[in-house]
């Protein structure tokens, strides 16, 4: 299953390649802080450091290496708390093979979402110690620089994996707690300057005119909307295509449906924890997230990236609870490799490519 998982990779990545004009992702990397503060251009900014003038290229090949990172780190992030032993290969082959991540990763490559991603498995492997809530914050609010609905979108799942690491082994003195709310405080305050105040202070022909001068390729007028929309007007169309898009809410549901093997351990790690206080704090936690993610689709339609970093969020939430006590048995393995459904659901998980970025498949 693994290995057709890896198989399909290279296949969706000549696909965008040959099949796909990334206009979208081509476009965030030009845009810079050149005329002030404004959402979305942090990533170009960077890239402007290196390079005056950027080329298509560039989005697949900072893809592919943003792509590498991910997957280096969840594997190292999986054997560290799950460990490669032959009972936890077909958890892994689940989650690593699931067309909710790094095949959607791929497929989506050259979009910001894989970045909230790998702040959260860093957040899984880093040291802990007195700057890790600051190290994770920081690492927050470039997520919000680079968009901001990563406020929804992966922080709290980082927040979960924050409090897992730092707070439920070390306590909550006043001075932790005044730490947290401190950086979590600095965190809103720049999501909510990236949401109601990061419009482009330009006319769009002045923006296009720029970002043209930065590009090797002409670039669309019409892509402006995503730094001169406000958060009302995203709203409103979203809503507008709402009866369309909801048609395919089932197609989510039976894709989730896929990985109730995975959805049977998680519960049961939930059930087996020493601490009630720990139980509680990973069902707020999933609650928060799920809400979080609710809000998201009320506001952008990208459905299918949506649904698929939701997935990912639960697969590194579980994670992280696995590092909380526990008086689940080691030697059961997470999921049965040795039945016919669990072998029937892995391998359609294994099989299908991705889900998509605003529509399934």
């Amino acid at each position: 299953m693994v290995i057709v998982s890896v198989a399909i990779i290279p296949a969706l990545f000549l696909y965008k390649f040959y099949f796909h004009s990334p206009e979208l992702e081509y476009a965030h990397l030009l845009v810079t802080y050149h005329f002030g503060f404004a959402k979305r251009a942090l990533i170009g900014t960077v890239v402007s450091l290196f390079a005056s003038k950027v080329s298509v290229a560039y989005v697949y090949i900072i893809g592919v290496l943003v792509w590498l990172v991910a997957v280096l780190l969840f594997i190292y992030a999986f054997k560290r708390i799950f460990g490669f032993s032959e009972k936890n290969l077909p958890l892994f082959a689940f989650v690593a093979g699931s067309p909710f991540f790094f095949k959607n990763f791929m497929y989506s490559i050259g979009y910001f979402d894989i970045y909230g991603c790998i702040v959260a498995l860093a957040a899984l492997l880093l040291p802990v110690g007195a700057f890790y809530p600051l190290l994770l914050a920081s690492g927050c609010v470039v997520l919000v620089l680079i968009h901001p609905i990563h406020f929804l979108l992966y922080c709290p799942t980082i927040a979960f994996i924050l409090f897992v690491r730092y707070y439920c082994p070390l306590g909550f003195s006043p001075l932790r707690i005044g730490y947290g709310l401190i950086l979590a405080t600095v965190v809103l305050m720049v999501f909510l300057a990236s949401t109601f105040f990061g419009q482009m202070p330009v006319p769009p022909e002045t923006w296009l005119a720029y970002v043209q001068g930065r590009a090797t390729v002409p670039i669309d007028l019409s892509l402006n909307y995503m730094w001169y929309s406000t958060i009302t007007e995203e709203i409103t169309y979203t809503w507008r295509m709402m009866g369309s898009n909801a048609l395919r809410f089932p197609v989510y549901a039976i894709l989730i449906a896929l990985h109730l093997p995975v959805a049977r351990y998680f519960k049961s790690l939930i059930q087996s924890l020493a601490e009630p206080l720990h139980k509680l704090v990973v069902v707020v936690a999933v609650s928060t997230i799920c809400a979080g993610y609710i809000v998201i689709c009320m506001v952008v339609f990208d459905y299918s990236r949506w649904v698929s970093n939701w997935a990912v969020c639960m697969f590194l939430v579980m994670l992280a609870t696995r590092l909380l006590p526990s008086t689940l048995e080691d030697t059961a393995p997470p999921v049965a490799a040795d039945t016919k459904q669990n072998r029937r659901l892995g391998w359609l998980i294994a099989v299908l490519p991705r889900v998509g970025v605003t529509k399934p498949f």
